[in-house]
């Protein structure tokens, strides 16, 4: 398990006692509603980026971001060392890596930028959906925002990749020809001109997709600290000077 494995076992004890006392046990419903209509509020605005005592309202949200936090970035270092223990590059740890900073980003960075915590989402499954669509109406219209296109653009694009990739891998597992793995490259010449390679097309699956992850993180953090207003945000685009005469 090593060290990180025993810090990342620690953090996920003490992280689901405080969901599940909260969100299950001690929900305004019954046990199997609660799973799924259960909540753990941010502090209030008031409390702005202050620690909230126990027992007040906010601190079993703080005690669940910080032990899911310390969970993530465990298991994160675990995966490094791993990896250099085999001699391994580290592209499995930078890919969770990238997928902890969207939860990094949404429960410490923004709240921080914003100013209070009470601007991270609520924990659990259907508020934290409601969290979403009402996130999105705050700022006008999302898919205004470059920055959400991007990120959508960017997983959906390494799916199709990958997608590609496994559709050709098992075409080509069924040639009995002298060619070999070749024909996955020919295939690829002969359809587009060009072949990314077999270890080319998951290195670019995997640079998209953090790509995509990345931009996502963007879309949130500059929502309400730096735009306010996505539809607003593209006036410039009639003030440029090629549309003078337009």
């Amino acid at each position: 398990m090593g060290f990180w494995g025993f810090i990342t076992v620690l953090a996920i004890i003490f992280g689901t006692f405080f969901y599940v006392d909260a969100v299950i046990i001690k929900g305004p419903y019954s046990l199997p509603q609660n799973f799924f209509a259960g909540r753990i509020d941010p502090p209030p605005a008031s409390v702005g980026l202050n620690l909230v005592t126990p027992g007040q309202p906010g601190f079993t949200w703080q005690m669940t971001v910080f032990f899911a936090t310390l969970a993530f970035v465990s298991w994160m270092m675990r995966q490094v060392d791993i990896s250099m223990k085999l001699d391994m590059g580290y592209h499995v740890a930078v890919a969770y890596g990238v997928v902890v900073s969207a939860w990094i980003t949404l429960q410490i960075l923004r709240p921080i930028a914003m100013g209070q915590w009470h601007e991270g989402f609520v924990l659990g499954v259907m508020p934290h959906l409601d969290w979403v669509s009402n996130f999105g109406y705050r700022y006008k219209n999302f898919f205004y925002n470059p920055f959400h296109a991007i990120g959508i653009t960017g997983l959906f694009t390494s799916t199709f990749l990958l997608g590609a990739h496994g559709s050709l891998v098992l075409s080509a597992s069924q040639y009995r020809g002298s060619e070999g793995s070749d024909i996955e490259d020919t295939f690829f010449r002969d359809v587009q001109f060009y072949s990314v390679g077999e270890a080319g097309i998951h290195r670019l699956g995997f640079i998209v997709a953090c790509g995509g992850v990345l931009s996502a993180n963007m879309c949130i953090l500059l929502s309400g600290w730096v735009v306010q207003d996505w539809v607003s945000f593209w006036n410039f685009w009639t003030t440029l000077p090629f549309w003078s005469n337009v």
